[in-house]
């Protein structure tokens, strides 16, 4: 009886010291959101007064003679020249730049119309087929390259 009694008061104890918690809780004031400081103009803040902007999150600005290109990351703003932005631009439009060089250690051998290919790797062999107007820029560099081998083994036999 004694048990119960006890149980029951810690219950109700713990409902009461509940119900006084939550106002406090809510009074709380909400959190305000950050306050993007910019010059007059317009600009964000760490963008050179010369920069003028170029796309949406980039600005271009000219440093010791040669164009510098601003651009808005996640972390702040990132200095870059204007190979690297022609690079990072055709990644945002989704237009990648494929690698014309042939990676090493890969080889292929035509049968059958079609192009196997077949790459040595630390986990074992990796093999793939492709059709000949299917390929990609670094499989034409493989294919171009195994065809000029091929030539000069027959020229110095």
């Amino acid at each position: 009886m004694i048990r119960i009694l006890a149980l029951s008061l810690t219950l109700i104890a713990g409902l009461v010291w509940a119900q006084q918690a939550a106002p406090v809780a809510a009074s709380k004031p909400a959190p305000r959101a950050a306050v993007v400081k910019r010059h007059p103009d317009g600009r964000p803040l760490g963008i050179p007064y010369s920069a003028t902007k170029i796309a949406d999150g980039a600005w271009r600005a000219m440093e010791n003679g040669k164009p510098v290109i601003y651009r808005s990351t996640a972390f702040g703003f990132s200095k870059v020249s204007e190979e690297e932005n022609t690079r990072i631009q055709k990644l945002l439009d989704g237009r990648p730049e494929e690698k014309a060089q042939a990676p090493e250690g890969v080889s292929v051998e035509e049968r059958e119309g079609k192009l196997y290919f077949k790459r040595i790797t630390p986990f074992g062999n990796y093999e793939w087929v492709k059709e000949k107007d299917q390929l990609s820029a670094a499989e034409k560099a493989v294919v171009d390259r195994s065809k000029q081998t091929a030539a000069q083994g027959e020229t110095k036999r």
